[in-house]
């Protein structure tokens, strides 16, 4: 049961923190929460040396001020403060790419629980640390407030949400269009993310010049970042999650949510979230599939796009209903009622 007594709840961020925005507002609505915001000296001989010390002494007394400590991803600074003398209860959630830059650094039995996004993470988690804290498999939460049922007429329009990475492989989509137009089907793509840092900024250049050379620079349409996602899903008819790794992705859920026809690569854990009749191995089981989206009648693209929504409810549950079925809202609350 989620105690009603307000909680002094800290937050530590070891990256982007855009999937916990929303759910630190509704916790602040109940609870007393506060960010870690460490204060470092800027001295170019030995502001490495003392700026370490200064974290590690601003994170020990965080930790002894807070009744829990949420972890937004399990990497370094879990790390560090799993290796600090115990102070109040930690919990983490660790979304995907942890499992490759320091979970085999944390100092497990000192967390007191632990978040992941499908099972299929916790799975190659256990792999790596069999001995682990209590674990819990929960969903990104989607704000159904905001990303409500559209139904839509089908117009041949294709929709990815991503940054634009190789490991979301955007240019087998684009050769994909190329394709189905080349056999009489008139479909578009618009992608929605901005391009990588550094040298991840040549697949976003070869995105662009692969449109070029096939002509399909009015066809396929990179929007960039873009801050109105259901506005921009309500121009969707299909989208597609082409990764060929993913932890949970958000995008999809909440395409799922807006009502869009969801087709998704068969990344580990996208099973947990589409049905088996959604999900595709090779390029040609996507061009068949959207072959044959295209050629139902519409009302059986209504049909379809009514169960996609109903399929991904038990997963896109609102986060800010406390009885819902995501109770990601209330996992440290009730962890801490649970331990105290």
């Amino acid at each position: 049961m989620v105690t009603d007594r307000s909680l002094k709840i800290g937050l530590v961020l070891d990256g982007a923190d855009h999937f916990l925005r929303p759910i630190e507002a509704e916790l602040r609505r109940r609870h007393q929460v506060v960010r870690f915001s460490p204060r470092f000296v800027r001295l170019s001989l030995i502001g490495r040396r003392v700026n370490d010390w200064l974290r590690a002494r601003q994170l020990t007394r965080f930790l002894a001020r807070n009744d829990v400590v949420f972890f937004e991803w399990a990497g370094y600074l879990l790390g560090e403060a799993s290796r600090l003398p115990k102070c109040g209860r930690l919990v983490a959630r660790m979304h995907s790419v942890e499992l490759t830059t320091g979970v085999e650094q944390i100092r497990w039995s000192s967390v007191e629980h632990l978040i992941v996004l499908n099972s299929a993470l916790l799975y190659r988690l256990q792999a790596l640390i069999p001995s682990l804290p209590p674990v819990t498999v929960i969903a990104n939460g989607v704000d159904l407030q905001r990303f409500r049922f559209q139904p839509r007429d089908f117009r041949y329009r294709l929709g990815m949400v991503c940054s634009l990475l190789p490991i979301k492989r955007i240019y087998e989509v684009v050769l994909n269009v190329y394709e189905l137009r080349q056999a009489g089907y008139p479909f578009t793509l618009r992608v929605a993310g901005s391009p990588g840092d550094g040298e991840s900024r040549r697949y976003a250049w070869a995105l662009e010049s692969l449109a070029q050379k096939l002509n399909l620079r009015d066809i396929v349409r990179f929007d960039g970042f873009v801050t109105d996602i259901p506005e921009w899903l309500a121009d969707v008819d299909v989208f597609i999650s082409n990764s060929y790794w993913e932890g949970q992705q958000v995008a999809l859920l909440e395409a799922m949510a807006a009502g869009c026809y969801c087709l998704g690569h068969c990344w580990d854990g996208i099973e947990e979230v589409l049905p088996p009749d959604h999900i595709y191995t090779t390029d040609g089981d996507l061009r068949a599939k959207l072959i044959a989206y295209a050629a139902s009648s519409a009302t059986e693209q209504q049909t379809a796009q009514s169960q996609m929504r109903a399929t991904g409810l038990p997963w896109v549950a609102d986060f800010r209903d406390p009885w819902s079925q995501n109770p990601f809202l209330n996992a440290p609350t009730s962890l801490h009622a649970r331990l105290t």
